[in-house]
């Protein structure tokens, strides 16, 4: 190209001063042109591929910058301790933990220990490594070794955000603490059914005494007018010998204290006989559970069967102990469905992780297997 100009700029100046132009050269003038065009083709094409190269290769301005964009803070460390690699979210946390820059890893260790006292940076009691900022943000903290292929060893240090979990493990303990208390308020409810449905069952049970005295007195009464005694006055009259027999227990007894006993003083009021085999468990929850399933059987069978006994069997197996309830009445005539004061006895077995089950035939058969803690069981 210098060669060409200069013959083209001494061309013009003989042109100018009406010279002949004559230009001496050992080859051809389109020979240098030709080669002119075909450095200046190389030259422009090599500058597109760098341009394109330029794009798609990574250089250490091209890393930093993507590290910079990443949400989580991110640093590395080399085997001495200095910082090797660190993002702007890492340098803007620890510039709260510690009011300072991050230059060594014993820095960011020691800010992590005394942050509590320093910045305001609160670590979590119940989270693993995790640490609450002033701007309401939860950040967990890690960190591991990484070899790179040389054999170096650099340590990896890491804050996640973790904000969101943590907002919501808040909002999980809250409606916990709401959930127990629904818990409460339902046992006491729960306690509140079983009261009532005892004091159901005394009512039933002194409004039977009181039909079958106000029987008996009506029988005598007949009896007295004309002067024999008919079928039904003489069962009249036993049931008033009855209700009379069981007014005189209950008063022999006012003072009687106990589940257990109150249960066999009543059962002994209505005229109905208790046998008991095995003991009943120490837990409170289960002895409670198996006094009402007794009371609910005496009921029951008074009722509907006309009982006279009730035979309770409690044995322990291991980790479980079991109660199996009958009696000597009528048996039922078809399968028994859970209602009432039975039906609310399922819900408090099945509440403490035992099975109610009912047998109908040959005989009316009530079985609860309750589990025992380990300590009650020794």
């Amino acid at each position: 190209m210098l060669i060409l100009l200069c013959i083209a700029g001494d061309a013009f100046d003989k042109k100018a001063d009406g010279l002949p132009i004559n230009p001496l050269l050992p080859f051809p003038m389109w020979s240098l042109w030709c080669i002119a065009g075909m450095v200046g083709t190389l030259l422009l094409g090599q500058t597109a591929v760098l341009i394109h190269r330029k794009g798609r290769t990574l250089s250490h301005n091209s890393v930093k910058q993507a590290i910079d964009m990443l949400p989580n803070a991110i640093c590395y460390f080399t085997p001495s301790g200095d910082f090797k690699l660190c993002n702007l979210q890492m340098h803007r946390l620890f510039h709260i933990l510690a009011q300072s820059d991050l230059q060594h890893f014993d820095e960011l260790r020691q800010a992590l220990t005394e942050c509590d006292k320093k910045s305001g940076v609160v670590r979590l009691p119940d989270e693993e490594q995790t640490y609450l900022f002033p701007d309401g943000k939860a950040w967990r903290y890690s960190q591991t070794e990484i070899t790179v292929p040389d054999g170096t060893v650099y340590t990896e240090a890491i804050f996640s955000d973790v904000t969101e979990l943590y907002e919501k493990g808040l909002r999980l303990k809250e409606q916990t603490e709401q959930l127990k208390k629904f818990s409460r308020d339902l046992k006491i409810l729960s306690d509140n059914v079983l009261t009532l449905t005892k004091e159901t069952e005394v009512l039933s049970a002194k409004t039977k005494l009181h039909d079958q005295m106000g029987a008996g007195i009506i029988a005598m009464r007949q009896i007295l007018q004309q002067e024999q005694v008919s079928q039904e006055a003489a069962d009249s009259l036993l049931l008033f010998q009855k209700a009379i027999r069981t007014i005189k227990n209950d008063n022999e007894y006012p003072q009687e204290r106990g589940e257990l006993a109150e249960f066999l003083r009543d059962a002994s009021t209505i005229g109905v006989k208790v046998e008991m085999a095995g003991e009943l468990p120490k837990q409170e929850e289960i002895y409670r559970i198996f006094v009402i399933a007794m009371r609910e059987c005496l009921t029951n069978g008074v009722r509907h069967a006309d009982a006279t006994a009730l035979y309770v069997t409690a044995r322990q197996d291991g980790n479980n102990i079991s109660l199996r309830i009958t009696n000597n009445g009528k048996p039922p005539e078809s399968v028994i469905v859970p209602r009432g004061g039975l039906l609310n006895l399922h819900r408090h077995v099945t509440n403490l992780g035992g099975t109610m089950e009912i047998q109908w035939s040959p005989a009316f058969t009530l079985i609860i297997v309750m589990p025992v803690e380990k300590e009650a069981a020794e």
